[in-house]
């Protein structure tokens, strides 16, 4: 096996850290708790940080007492008031205790919350030269960048990889070492321990793992009832059977963490070849991907219509163009031309002061530059839940619910709740956190809009998303067409010249006698587009990529129809515009004459 002599790290170094990783359930913090005990008991000052939101790391240690953990105290208080103090616990012959902690089940990140209890301690001042050994027990696996942090950030110099004879702990174990390769960390690894499921069980496989990767098996704890007993005791084995040969085998391990000084670098196996080596023979894997089938194999959506409205694609989202602008914003300016509707923006203040920026810009121009009012735009009603740190570690949904609750007192007409890139990370679950919301106020439109920052898509993206899930879900599908009116569709809300325009193509249509029913959407009330389909036809501001989009989505789903020709330019396009509109309400002689 290829090794490196680490002669002078260990030689000067004080402090000694090592991050051990492996398969959840796989026993990591009973062994790193273990061996804790045992280097404390060989007299070294000892630091165990757990990095796992389930915080139980150092419960042995502290005789089953309970903890502030890093995430609880970042949430609950405020910084100027934060001290190192308040995080550390002393427990079993003085080793030091700390939880990161995390979120609950199911809502927001933990991984980020790994990266922000380490900040923090920095922050605070905690000193690694204090220690001469700093044990990092990491969750389950190197699943994404918050849990690498030991190693990606070198907090930690060594790793022991944990694994037990299944076929998922060494799936795991080969997966982290993937991960160290990724970080390029060199020679970081002290090798294999095996924490043994019982006699029965097929050491070959982990001898057969270690061999093709180059490592070694360390040591190998058998499955016995001392462990139990001093779980159920609430004791480390070193404080509740010293004498055990279990606790001198942590004594063994804890030697080895101050002496070694060979070390190895990540060799990982493909899935393949780990699934030949492990199981001694090539098998159905579930984590091999299945050849792609033959054309024409596949299945057909069976309605094209179903999946069509779901697939609609901004320009650079479909020619996978850089983004131009973010989806967030894009929807923020299309719903907030809605007067009476409130727009809720669900992240971070900064996000919504940008938009607010952009919106109010294109506002104060027109009214400068053109002498145009537009009131939707010098007042937009945004609000921001204002997501901070705490938020995304622990999840939004309390201050979503907030901010959505009071909306609602204030008797909007509808309320559309659009979210930025943290609120989409962490994947808060919009509906259900509005649901309540809904059964309280059962008349009362509240409408997610997909956006995530720019996760989703650029600004036209979200433009389309607002116009396709807010706009179109108040449109009533049962209303009648009336007398002689129009729809407009896909005008441009960041533009100069979008009410000279309106303005013009008003004019012609009122000397036809036909009325502008609804903006789609600009300018519009919740009642105009609740009355959409009063409207015979609609007239498509551009034939661009968003009025092609518009007019196919809106014939799609409502059945509406829409005129061949765009906003005219030029006194023959706008003859045959007119006619065009003429021929259709039977008004062909008026637009002729006019």
């Amino acid at each position: 096996m290829r090794a490196i002599l680490r002669q002078k790290n260990y030689m000067h170094k004080k402090t000694i850290k090592i991050a051990i990783y492996g398969k959840g359930g796989i026993g990591k913090s009973t062994l790193a708790s273990n061996l804790s005990a045992a280097l404390a008991k060989m007299g070294k000052r000892v630091l165990q940080i757990g990095c796992d939101p389930k915080h139980d790391s150092t419960r042995l240690i502290l005789n089953g007492r309970p903890l502030t953990t890093v995430m609880d105290y970042i949430k609950n208080t405020p910084p100027s008031y934060q001290k190192l103090s308040h995080l550390l616990t002393t427990g079993y012959k003085g080793v030091v205790c700390v939880e990161a902690g995390g979120p609950e089940p199911g809502v927001g990140c933990a991984g980020r919350g790994i990266l922000s209890a380490f900040a923090l301690l920095e922050r605070l001042g905690l000193k690694e030269d204090g220690f001469d050994v700093i044990i990092y027990d990491v969750l389950g696996d190197v699943v994404c960048g918050g849990f690498a942090v030991p190693l990606r950030k070198g907090f930690a110099d060594v790793v022991y990889i944990i694994t037990s004879e299944e076929f998922m702990s060494l799936y795991a174990a080969n997966n982290i070492l993937k991960g160290i390769k990724n970080f390029n960390r060199g020679y970081t690894i002290s090798g294999l321990i095996l924490n043994s499921r019982g006699e029965n069980e097929d050491e070959g496989r982990v001898m057969r793992f270690a061999k093709s990767v180059g490592l070694p098996v360390k040591y190998k704890f058998p499955r016995s009832f001392v462990f139990r007993k001093a779980e159920e005791m609430k004791q480390t084995i070193a404080e509740a059977f010293p004498h055990s040969p279990e606790a001198f085998l942590f004594f063994e391990f804890a030697n080895d963490v101050l002496v070694n000084r060979v070390f190895f670098k990540a060799k990982p196996l493909d899935d393949d070849m780990l699934e030949k080596t492990v199981l001694g023979k090539k098998t159905a894997s579930p984590f091999i991907s299945k050849k792609p089938e033959k054309p024409g194999k596949a299945a057909q959506p069976e309605n094209k219509q179903k999946t069509r409205a779901k697939g609609f694609l901004s320009k650079s989202m479909l020619f996978k163009e850089p983004l131009h602008g973010c989806a967030f914003t894009g929807a923020v300016s299309t719903t907030t031309q809605i007067p009476g509707a409130v727009t809720i923006a669900h992240g971070p203040v900064s996000c919504s002061y940008i938009a607010f920026q952009t919106i109010l810009s294109s506002g104060i121009r027109a009214e400068t530059q053109q002498k145009i009012m537009q009131k939707v735009q010098l007042a937009p009603q945004l609000l921001s839940t204002d997501m901070d740190e705490n938020a995304v570690i622990h999840g939004g949904k309390d201050i979503l619910a907030k901010k959505l609750e009071h909306v609602l007192k204030s008797g909007p007409d509808a309320v559309f709740i659009t979210t930025t890139c943290p609120a989409g990370i962490i994947g808060d679950d919009i509906e259900a956190i509005i649901r309540p919301a809904r059964e309280k106020y059962p008349f009362m439109p509240i409408i997610p809009i997909t956006t995530d920052g720019n996760i989703r898509g650029d600004y036209m993206q979200g433009v389309m998303n607002a116009c396709f899930e807010g706009a179109a879900s108040l449109i009533d599908p049962d209303c009648k067409p009336v007398g002689y009116k129009v729809n407009i569709l896909a005008e441009k809300n960041i533009a100069n010249n979008t009410e000279k325009n309106f303005t013009t193509i008003s004019d012609m249509l009122s000397c036809l006698g036909i009325e502008v029913n609804c903006r789609f959407v600009r300018n519009v009330s919740v009642k105009s587009l609740k009355k959409f389909m009063e409207a015979k036809l609609c007239l498509s501001a551009y034939n661009d990529h968003l009025g092609r989009y518009v007019s196919e989505f809106l014939r799609e789903k409502f059945r509406a129809k829409t005129a061949k020709n765009p906003f005219p330019v030029g006194l023959r396009e706008t003859c045959d515009w007119l006619c065009e509109i003429g021929d259709f309400f039977g008004k062909k002689d008026k637009a002729y004459e006019l």
